[in-house]
């Protein structure tokens, strides 16, 4: 009995010095993983990202505009009959699609405003409510059935340019979306 657990004894030790040896040859795995795993793992987190927020900012600018449009021809030039004070301005178009552009900034996006008398463009935004010009234009060039297009360009910043190999300075990538809309004067 006394050699069985010997032989015994003996066995379990060879098998932790195995144990051992595979440990100590593991060691510094987990930074090699980290590496080859980890570093694109958090290259394409931040891709998914950024390209969600662009994603975003285009759906904003897409449903400012058609928001903008459709206000816009709702408030034309005939709607002022009988007493009715329901034109509005320039001011107020940029106004209306400036809160319909929650996830733009104002500075960078460019608004043309377009009726049968001709086009005005705001660049930036910010720059039409000084304006004090009806939209569509008071006058027989916009009667009802006529057109209003509003279209929108905004400069996108999506920082994964900066990651781009060979890029040279390391600088954000712009991009600019467009966005248009065009409706019928209905009043």
């Amino acid at each position: 009995m006394g050699k069985k657990y010997l032989n015994r004894l003996l066995a379990r030790a060879a098998q932790n010095r195995v144990a051992q040896n595979r440990a100590g040859r593991r060691r510094g795995v987990a930074m090699l993983e980290f590496t080859l795993l980890g570093i694109p793992a958090i290259f394409l987190f931040i891709a998914v990202v950024t390209c969600s927020i662009d994603m975003w900012q285009f759906f904003t600018l897409s449903y400012a505009v058609d928001q903008t449009a459709r206000y816009t021809a709702l408030h034309g030039a005939t709607c002022t009959q009988n007493g009715n004070t329901c034109q509005i301005t320039r001011a107020d178009a940029a106004a209306y699609f400036q809160a319909a552009a929650l996830a733009l900034n104002p500075a960078s996006t460019t608004m043309i405003l377009t009726d049968n008398s001709g086009s005005v463009t705001c660049s930036p935004v910010t720059a039409c409510p000084s304006s004090t010009s009806f939209f569509p234009a008071v006058g027989s060039n916009t009667p009802v059935t006529n057109n209003v297009t509003v279209q929108a360009r905004y400069a996108l910043i999506n920082p994964m340019a900066m990651f781009w190999p060979g890029g040279g300075t390391v600088a954000a990538g712009n991009f600019t979306v467009t966005a248009k809309s065009t409706q019928e004067i209905l009043f």
